[in-house]
């Protein structure tokens, strides 16, 4: 499950991305990561899909977090904080 997160570039740019500015919608995370829309939404989509990021509507607006609720979430996000590893800037 993890693998999403950590087997691809992209899948890693969404959620440091999503750790450092919690709420973020698809634009947001397109402009700050660098990543064409397509890629960005598959990856998001999946991530939704597996329970790692959260998914809220307002109306037409879709804004994206990382579930917390997740057990793999709350590991990794113990492991971040135990090392206080600081994500890479882009």
């Amino acid at each position: 499950m993890l693998e999403e997160v950590s087997s691809s570039v992209s899948g890693s740019r969404i959620f440091w991305r999503l750790l450092r500015n919690g709420e973020m919608s698809l634009s947001e995370i397109i402009r700050q990561t660098n990543l064409n829309h397509s890629v960005v939404k598959k990856r998001v989509s999946r991530m939704v899909e597996m329970g790692l990021v959260r998914e809220k509507s307002f109306g037409r607006i879709r804004i994206y977090v990382l579930n917390q609720g997740n057990p793999n979430i709350r590991l990794l996000l113990s492991l971040v904080k135990k090392t206080s590893y600081e994500p890479p800037r882009e």
